[in-house]
């Protein structure tokens, strides 16, 4: 078949073809700007543009073309769709046209292109089932069409990966499917899963029935990282109970109930196990008949073994499951903690992480900023235009969303489902990056779960006017179990109205809203609020997309912590306040900036015996 993205085992020549462009032996960036440079197919402009790619290619991995790969597979892991980096590239938009000119230029010189023009030409099985579709995707889109173009477009993808396999769509057996799931990767395999569901969803149409497979696919995603597979439910039937009595105490006899659960460490500690006992079955160290987990916590050899294959696990690409030196070490110390409460000998688990590098490396790492948020953090501390993205995020994101509100306004239109769902999250995010801007930098957990409505609301907006808006986190609900309260008031910066607008007009387009006393309402289930890591993921892209600044959530804090401290080291103790932290932890892992302003005056000082 011909991989389109991934590696299938080679069983015909359009497969070979593909299958050099994925493994490019012998071929690096040197050919491939030879090749392009002497093509004939391409516009003068089109070809210097490939031509300047290229190059840059080089430029930003530090090396000569003749040492860089000519591998679509190694395209993909340094250069993600999301993979946008405002240090190279002014926009997202501008990253986008980078990766998409290397990717053609790539899939010219491996003669993909050529390949897919060849499928694309075909006229059979799948060419009548999309005749049979398009009249099923005609009509207003949510309202008169019953099956979305868009799905359509992507069936169409999908088909030319069906074809290089020789599979027509009768031919789709769940074997079939788990094989083409096994053999790409990226958002080509998330691409395939989600086209395999697709054709089982068109059964509903009786036109439609006679040209699918007799029978449902059903098909369902097998894990890809190491160690992800299920593991056996005997054994987390055994170390959930566990994990449940090291991570709750303080009992009250009244309610015969524990007042302190530590939530958050028991999923960490859930993600331990899973990844530990996945490792060992990944390595053969333990099988899935073994009976009792006690027990393989106890073997000295059996738990080397498998601290040794997580250590490995730390210069493997992230699709391939890396494993970083502080996440490994973090994982062995919860298993640690059960293996004390179970009264397990730790000897040789204390040696290992006293003693390995990697483990060592870990234990460096957990008293510093990791490399990406430093990262972040400098950036917005050198660069002007960055700090600016920053500071001016809310209103970025509210005037998209603006943009969209006026647009169907100007049309006197309603607005479709899928412009509500946007407008909704660009009000969210604003909402949220006002608040910590404007207020304070609380975590996300907290901010996702403000409640807006009662006498006992955490965040109280005022129904008009400039007054203040007021914030109160109780102190059961914050991280270090202090209150936290702090007013956001009215100014020229906007974070007050950005609340007060979003409260007025993106709130009330929640489904639940006039029955949920959050901020941020569940779209789905009513009484909820949004779900934290939904928010997390779509903020993310918000920001990386509409902001154009790559960022988390949590890089309010590092960002505005950071930008600071730079401007007013001397107010450590009110920029820890502002951040519900401690001097202490703010020296730990902002001491970077004073040691660069330190090596800069040395500098400067040196200077200064030159100029004598």
């Amino acid at each position: 078949m011909l991989d389109l993205s991934g590696r299938p085992a080679a069983t015909s020549t359009l497969a070979l073809a593909s299958a050099n462009a994925r493994l490019a032996t012998g071929l690096t960036l040197a050919d491939l700007k030879t090749f392009t440079a002497a093509r004939t197919n391409l516009s003068e402009a089109t070809r210097d543009r490939y031509v300047s790619v290229i190059t840059r290619v080089g430029e930003i991995l530090n090396r000569p073309l003749t040492q860089i790969e000519a591998s679509l597979d190694q395209f993909e892991v340094r250069f993600p769709l999301d993979g946008f980096d405002p240090s190279r590239w002014p926009t997202d938009a501008a990253y986008q046209t980078f990766r998409r000119r290397l990717q053609a230029a790539l899939r010219a010189f491996h003669g993909l292109q050529e390949a897919k023009r060849q499928l694309r030409d075909c006229d059979d099985d799948w060419t009548d089932l999309f005749a049979a579709i398009e009249p099923l995707t005609k009509g207003r889109i949510g309202v008169s069409a019953k099956w979305h173009p868009m799905k359509l477009s992507m069936l169409r993808s999908f088909a030319l990966i069906a074809r290089s396999y020789g599979w027509q769509p009768k031919d789709l057996i769940p074997d079939r499917a788990a094989q083409i799931d096994r053999d790409f990767t990226g958002n080509t395999r998330e691409a395939n899963a989600r086209s395999l569901v697709r054709l089982d969803d068109l059964r509903v149409f009786p036109e439609i029935l006679p040209l699918l497979p007799d029978h449902p696919i059903g098909f369902v995603r097998s894990a890809r990282t190491p160690g992800a597979n299920r593991l056996p439910e005997a054994w987390a039937a055994q170390y959930h109970p566990w994990i449940k009595r090291v991570t709750t105490n303080a009992w009250d006899p009244v309610t015969e109930t524990h007042t302190k659960e530590n939530k958050k460490h028991a999923r960490v500690m859930e993600a331990a196990f899973a990844t530990f006992l996945g490792a060992g079955l990944a390595a053969d160290l333990i099988s899935p008949g073994e009976p009792d987990v006690k027990a393989i916590l106890g073997c000295e050899e059996t738990l080397c073994g498998i601290a040794g294959a997580l250590f490995r696990r730390a210069d493997l690409p992230k699709p391939k499951g890396r494993l970083k030196p502080r996440t490994s070490r973090k994982y062995l110390k919860c298993i640690r903690q059960i293996m004390v409460h179970l009264a397990l000998d730790t000897s040789n688990l204390d040696l290992i992480l006293a003693n390995n590098k990697t483990a060592q490396a870990g234990a460096l790492a957990e008293q510093s900023m990791t490399p990406e948020n430093r990262k972040f953090c400098e950036a917005l501390v050198n660069k002007r235009h960055l700090r600016r993205r920053f500071l001016r995020s809310f209103l970025t994101l509210r005037e998209d969303a603006e943009r969209m509100l006026a647009a169907a306004r100007a049309e006197d239109r309603d607005l479709s489902k899928r412009e509500i769902s946007q407008i909704r999250m660009l009000g969210v995010a604003a909402c949220f990056a006002a608040i910590e801007i404007g207020g304070a930098p609380i975590r996300r957990l907290n901010a996702i779960a403000l409640t807006c409505v009662g006498e006992d609301a955490q965040i109280a907006i005022p129904a008009k006017g400039r007054k203040p808006i007021s914030v109160v986190l109780p102190a059961n609900v914050t991280k270090n179990k202090v209150a936290i309260r702090f007013p956001i008031k009215h100014n020229t910066y906007g974070a007050h109205d950005t609340i007060t607008w979003y409260l007025k007009v993106i709130r009330p387009l929640f489904p639940h809203a006039e029955t949920s006393r959050y901020l941020f309402p569940s779209v789905k289930s009513q009484g909820r609020h949004l779900d934290p890591d939904y928010f997390g993921a779509e903020f993310q892209k918000l920001m990386r997309t509409i902001v154009n600044l790559p960022m988390t959530p949590h890089q309010m804090r590092h960002g505005q912590t950071s930008l600071l401290l730079d401007r007013h080291p001397n107010e450590i103790e009110v920029i820890a306040k502002r951040i519900d932290d401690t001097p202490e932890t703010l020296r730990t892992f902002y001491g970077w900036l004073n040691a660069i302003k330190l090596v800069e005056r040395g500098q400067d000082l040196m200077i200064g015996l030159m100029d004598d």
